[in-house]
């Protein structure tokens, strides 16, 4: 399998719900990568998760959904990939549940702590984050992250309701 199916996988089945944009689909598709090998002891896909400039990248994802910039990705023909395989499907639905309500903001930060695998690819200036880096990284066992950007957000429309509004009308 291809990081590309997995992010069309995404797209397809979760991209009505989450505000998905090129960024947070990479970095989505890089901790199914972390996920898959967590729990089944295998990579998800085959191909070289890069050391892009700010985290984790898959180039293939990366190039397909580029048009779309910073905007949020919008369906296209995605919905026709085949299904993933139980294994599979079992694992990007794990991390969009834990880690798909999170800004690519969020992501990032998890994605580049200072004992995680893209920075430790990033210090020895490689182009490419190897499985062993990944195994050999805290990815391996880091959990969502409590204090995000999102979750701030939600506290602040359960506990001022209106602050939002009022800043959206000044």
């Amino acid at each position: 399998m291809d990081a590309l199916r997995v992010a069309r996988r995404i797209v397809a089945q979760y991209g009505s719900e989450r505000f998905l944009t090129n960024l947070k689909l990479n970095l989505l598709v890089y901790w199914c990568q972390v996920e898959a090998l967590r729990v089944n002891g295998e990579p998800l896909f085959a191909d070289d998760v890069a050391v892009g400039e700010r985290g984790p990248i898959e180039p293939a994802v990366w190039d397909e959904y580029a048009p779309f910039g910073s905007r949020m990705i919008r369906q296209r023909d995605e919905w026709q990939e085949p299904a993933l395989d139980a294994s599979a499907q079992r694992v990007v639905a794990r991390v969009v549940d834990t880690l798909g309500a999170l800004t690519a903001i969020d992501l990032l930060a998890m994605s580049n702590a200072d004992d995680g695998a893209w920075r430790r690819a990033k210090n020895r200036e490689s182009a490419t984050i190897d499985i062993d880096d990944i195994l050999k990284s805290v990815d391996m066992c880091r959990a969502a992250p409590t204090r995000t950007l999102a979750g701030c957000v939600d506290k602040v429309t359960w506990e001022y309701p209106n602050a939002l509004r009022l800043l959206e009308n000044s």
